[in-house]
């Protein structure tokens, strides 16, 4: 197939950084060091980031504000915010059904509780760098964010490498399963389409954007997981040196 220059160049400049998420989160799954507790961190994050940062704000956005339908946005925003808001409500709540079972007798927290138990410094600051580019970016800001939003699915696809385990690693592994059923086509799909009628000279601010926010990810992940790489690797793989992971051009056609 024939593939847009500048969107070739925008995936070649990320594909080393899905590499280095993909490689930390592999490091935790592998490790000796990983244990019950750690386990129950990183799912509680996730669980987090799949409440807060995802089901909430489509939530906030649209749905409560019903009442401006037809005004300030369209019948097929609305749809497409519900649509969003029932899958992240659905990735939450697998990934509390492994935590419940890890905790045992212990109660799931709370929305009000997971908000302070479940946020953790590296994730705040990754969300912080989104608004700073969409404030002083506007729109490529946006995109930047859109495209970087998923980071190609790593967590999911190394979970699911955990199926044969047994136990709670197959609990994980049917988690990772049915979020990455939901989320790859999509952001397949949003990634092919993120720079629709850019300029090259936005072309290259959208990659310089999206490679900023990608290390950030790479932070963010290392911190969920409780840093199973050092701080020297850590710097390896923010400065692009990992595996690259090819972009399937080809699904995301179809898609």
């Amino acid at each position: 197939m024939t593939v847009d220059p500048y969107l070739n160049q925008l995936v070649q400049a990320n594909a080393p950084y899905w590499g280095g998420e993909a490689e930390v989160v592999r490091r935790y799954l592998n490790s000796d060091r990983r244990s019950k507790e750690g386990d129950r961190v990183w799912l509680e994050r996730q669980m987090y980031k799949e409440f807060w940062d995802g089901f909430v704000p489509p939530l906030e956005k649209k749905l409560v504000n019903y009442e401006k339908l037809e005004d300030d946005f369209s019948r097929k925003e609305l749809l497409a915010a519900a649509e969003l808001m029932y899958e992240e409500l659905a990735h939450y709540c697998v990934f509390a059904d492994v935590y419940e079972q890890i905790v045992g007798d212990a109660s799931v927290p709370n929305p009000t509780l997971l908000k302070k138990s479940g946020q953790w410094p590296e994730n705040v600051q990754l969300m912080q760098l989104r608004e700073e580019h969409k404030a002083e970016y506007g729109d490529i800001g946006f995109r930047a964010h859109a495209f970087t939003e998923g980071g190609y699915c790593t967590l999911y696809t190394e979970g699911m490498k955990l199926r044969g385990r047994g136990g709670i690693d197959d609990m994980i592994a049917d988690a990772c399963a049915a979020v990455y059923e939901d989320e790859f086509d999509h952001m397949l799909l949003g990634i092919s389409q993120v720079g629709s009628g850019l300029a090259s000279e936005e072309w290259e601010r959208l990659t310089r954007l999206t490679v900023e926010q990608m290390r950030y990810r790479i932070k963010m992940r290392n911190a969920q997981f409780g840093y199973p790489v050092d701080a020297k690797t850590e710097s390896a793989l923010c400065a692009g040196d990992c595996e690259p992971i090819p972009f399937d051009f080809e699904r995301a056609a179809l898609a």
